[in-house]
Formats: structure tokens, C-alpha cells, sequence
């Protein structure tokens, strides 16, 4: 491996790219980056090839590219062999004549094929040439008709007077009803992104959990991208989605069955922002790189369990404060057989 060579590849293990992924971002074949690195210039073509990927390689892991190719000027200078010539001057002149006048008929039939052409040629662009100015000439007649027209219904219109509104405020009454209906609607945790609804049902400094009122089929997962960066979508803890996606550029997602949960991660929380039905959801500082999103029955059973114990404590601490009938004492429920005679 050569000394050029060991600097680009501990400055792209330094940066966490694989060769893969390097070959994603620069466009340049594997096989010709692992070249680079041993110092097997032989193997990529030309001079002007390899001064051209050492730079790019070097500009792509953060290295000066023109200063790599000045520091490593002596490495990188591979000469091209010569190509020897199969035939030499001696040679030239023991060509038969007759091979020179057929290399000059040649030359005379394609100057002949292409001076037949020409003649269609100039037919083509005359008959191009018609057909423009026959457009030009029914668009100039049609936009006359149309201003007579216009004209015409101008001087013939009636104008009708405008009655006043009779009921502005009722009209704005009613708007604003309208608008504090549809916002009513929704909770304060709760966003409506397109025609469906999520509703937070995470805690502060947790990761960014959304319930999905509707159905799957409802909602797109979508990463806008800001840099390149990895995106991996999970359902159900399983890995569906594996792949990177370049700056600027996004990538949507529909779960197309029935899963309890989906999560999205990226690689870098610079790398992009998340949205759903094209509307942006915002993750949580403390877990900025995830964010999840489970269906609406995955929380209405542990609410009823919930709600169950709540009402069942209550049941018990409404037993425990009724007063006994014999006594003041205001403490726990004891049975008494005197009580239950005079009852």
C-alpha cells in the first residue's frame, strides 16, 4: 500500500464511510478506490483518471485535493506506454497502390452519400418552415375573432346593480363558528396533518412518540433530506427499510399492513426533518435522531386498564371514610354484630 494510499483510507475510516458509501458519493467505481488506496494505479486508466479520483477521493473525506496531487507529484506521475507501431517507414512505402486508391473511394462514396442528402435537408426545413408561419397566421385570425367577441359582448352587457348585504355580521358570525368548530376538534396534544390526526402521547425528554386516530393506510412517512444521510424504518422492531438518501432530495413511506408501531432513525440529526401527509413533526432534543408512531389500539388497552385500577382504588378509599353508626371513630371499616342486629 502505498503512502498516498494509507492517508485517503484512514481519513475515510475517520469519517465512517465505507467503500460502498464513498462510491455513492463520488461516482467512481469501487474497484478503482480500493486501487487508490494499494497504490495500483495500473489498474485505473490514464493519468488523467487517477489525478482526477485522487481529488475527488481526497475533497469527498475532507483532504486538500490540489495539495495531495503536489505533495504526491512523483507517485502519481505513471507514463502510459508508447504504442508501438505495427508497421515501420520502410514498411509505409511498400504499400500497394492499390490500397491508397481504395481508401480514396471510400472517402469519395461518403462525401457522395452525404451531398445526396442535402437536398432533404432543404425540403425538410421549407416544409418546417410553412408550417410555422401557417400557425403564426391562424393564431394572429383567432385572437382577432376573440377581441371582436369580447367587443361585441361589451357593448351589449347590462350592468346590474349591486344589492348590499343585508347580514354582514351574521356572515361573519357564521365563519367564525365554522373555524372554532373545526379547531375545537382537536386536543391540545393532538395535530391534524392532512385529512387524518396524531395525537402526542409521549413525555418531555423521551422519544417522540405519535398515536395515529386512523388508519395506516392514511398516513405518509416522509424524510426531507438536508445532507446525505442514512434512514432505517422499523415495524414492529424489524428492520423493513435500509438505505441512504442524498441532499435535497426525500423519501416517503405508507406501511401497506397492519403493524402495532413503526420507528424512523437517521444517521445524523442534521441529515433531515420528518413529516407526515406533508405535514413536519418535530422530534425530541433529548432523542433527536428517532421518532415513533403506534396504532390507535395500542393505547386504548393499557387506558382501560388504567381507568380500571383508578376506579377501583376509588371504590376502596369510599368504603374505608363511611363512619361507623356506634361510635365516632373515624377509622378503618370493622365488622360489628350489635350494629347488624339493630339494623
Amino acid at each position: 500500500m502505498s503512502e498516498l494510499g494509507t492517508r485517503l483510507r484512514e481519513a475515510r475510516v475517520n469519517k465512517g464511510y465505507t467503500l460502498n458509501t464513498l462510491q455513492q458519493m463520488t461516482k467512481i467505481q469501487k474497484k478503482y478506490l480500493q486501487a487508490l488506496e494499494e497504490g495500483r494505479y495500473d489498474e485505473i486508466p490514464g493519468n488523467f483518471y487517477i489525478r482526477a479520483f485522487v481529488k475527488q477521493y481526497a475533497d469527498m473525506v475532507g483532504l486538500d485535493g490540489d495539495q495531495l496531487l503536489k505533495d504526491y507529484e512523483s507517485e502519481l506521475d505513471v507514463t502510459s506506454k508508447p504504442v508501438s507501431s505495427s508497421l515501420d517507414d520502410q514498411d509505409q512505402d511498400r504499400l500497394p497502390s492499390r490500397v491508397k486508391a481504395r481508401h480514396s473511394l471510400n472517402d469519395r462514396s461518403q462525401l457522395e452519400m452525404i451531398l445526396s442528402y442535402i437536398p432533404l435537408f432543404i425540403l425538410t426545413f421549407i416544409i418546417i418552415l410553412i408550417i410555422i408561419i401557417l400557425a403564426l397566421a391562424i393564431r394572429d385570425l383567432s385572437k382577432n375573432d376573440s377581441d371582436m367577441d369580447s367587443m361585441t359582448k361589451t357593448e351589449t352587457s347590462v350592468v346590474q346593480p349591486v344589492e348590499p348585504d343585508s347580514h354582514p355580521e351574521s356572515t361573519k358570525e357564521d365563519e367564525s363558528t365554522t373555524e372554532d368548530a373545526s379547531s375545537g376538534d382537536l386536543a391540545e396534544n393532538q395535530m391534524r396533518v392532512g385529512p387524518a390526526v396524531i395525537s402526542l402521547v409521549s413525555n418531555p425528554g423521551e422519544e417522540k412518540t405519535y398515536k395515529l386516530e386512523d388508519d395506516w393506510k392514511d398516513y405518509t412517512f416522509t424524510l426531507n433530506a438536508t445532507g446525505f444521510v442514512w434512514l432505517g424504518i422499523y415495524e414492529d422492531g424489524q428492520m423493513v427499510e435500509d438505505r441512504t438518501v442524498n441532499q435535497g432530495e426525500s423519501f416517503d413511506y405508507v406501511v401497506d399492513k397492519p403493524v402495532k408501531e413503526i420507528r424512523l432513525e437517521i444517521g445524523y440529526p442534521q441529515g433531515g426533518s420528518f413529516a407526515v401527509n406533508g405535514q413536519t413533526v418535530e422530534v425530541d432534543p433529548s432523542v433527536p435522531y428517532s421518532i415513533k408512531f403506534i396504532a390507535n389500539d395500542q393505547t386504548d388497552s393499557s387506558d382501560h386498564q388504567e381507568s380500571s385500577q383508578e376506579n377501583a382504588v376509588e371504590l376502596t378509599s369510599t368504603e374505608n371514610s363511611e363512619p361507623s353508626s356506634t361510635t365516632g371513630f373515624q377509622g378503618p371499616a370493622v365488622y360489628d354484630p350489635a350494629n347488624r342486629r339493630s339494623r
